[in-house]
């Protein structure tokens, strides 16, 4: 026990270090933050803690992310996914792990999410409605690029949402595995569980180069309405309609 008392003095600085540390409030949070995230609520510390509403900027357009819990475990910190996230807003869900690689990446494990499409649309000129969701094991972002990707993403009860009347499309599910890095990169294949409108095809992104392929059929792809509302992308073939989109981040 002599070196306890030899060193007591720096113990108890450190424990004391330690207390004030994992007192540090949960507003402090906010400070860490991109400027287009806000917090209001906030509630706990900043190693575990909560906001009762949470937004972020789009474009100059809030998308609502609802009441957010977290939580930092410091043993992490500098070389795994210490920040564990959760988002909540009726059943729009965002869950997950978060941190930074050794080269300065985003890291993200553990993804899940559920939304339904119709949030999007206030950002984006999509017409596409449904009710999105998504498992991943690992994404990597660099730079604002996706580096690697390892997930699942569905669509369930998919429909176009055209100006003379919805159209149903059907249920889709998207497999994505590869690194932007490899000779293949990073992959997207397309499947439809089922549905009037039957897509198949994928999605590669090699380096900052991208292409989409898909291949349409069934009663859908030959709906006029439909064809005619997706004739700026898509190449009438006897079964239906091909898309070919090619282009650089």
């Amino acid at each position: 026990m002599a070196w306890l008392i030899k060193y007591r003095r720096g113990l108890a600085g450190t424990l004391l270090l330690a207390l004030v540390v994992s007192q540090i409030p949960a507003r402090t949070f906010q400070g860490l933050l991109p400027d287009n995230v806000s917090l209001s609520g906030l509630s706990g510390t900043i190693w575990s803690g909560q906001a009762v509403r949470a937004w972020t900027m789009i474009d100059e357009r809030p998308l609502i992310l609802g009441a957010v819990q977290w939580r930092i475990e410091p043993w992490r910190l500098g070389w795994s996914t210490p920040l564990t996230v959760t988002s909540e807003w009726g059943d729009q869900i965002l869950r997950g792990r978060i941190g930074l690689g050794l080269t300065g990446q985003w890291v993200l494990r553990d993804i899940s999410l559920n939304f339904d499409t119709q949030i999007l649309r206030a950002l984006f000129p999509l017409y596409l409605g449904g009710t999105l969701s998504g498992r991943f094991d690992r994404i990597e972002i660099e730079d604002d690029n996706l580096v690697q990707a390892r997930g699942v993403v569905t669509l369930r009860d998919g429909i176009w949402t055209a100006s003379g009347g919805s159209i149903p499309l059907g249920n889709y599910r998207i497999d994505v595995m590869g690194d932007r890095a490899s000779s293949d990169g990073v992959q997207a294949v397309m499947h439809t569980d089922n549905g009037a409108l039957l897509l198949a095809g994928e999605a590669n992104l090699v380096a900052r180069a991208y292409e989409v392929s898909l291949r349409a059929s069934g009663p859908m792809a030959k709906d006029e309405r439909f064809r005619r509302a997706v004739s700026l992308f898509a190449t009438p073939t006897p079964e239906g309609f091909d898309i070919l989109v090619q282009g650089q981040l």
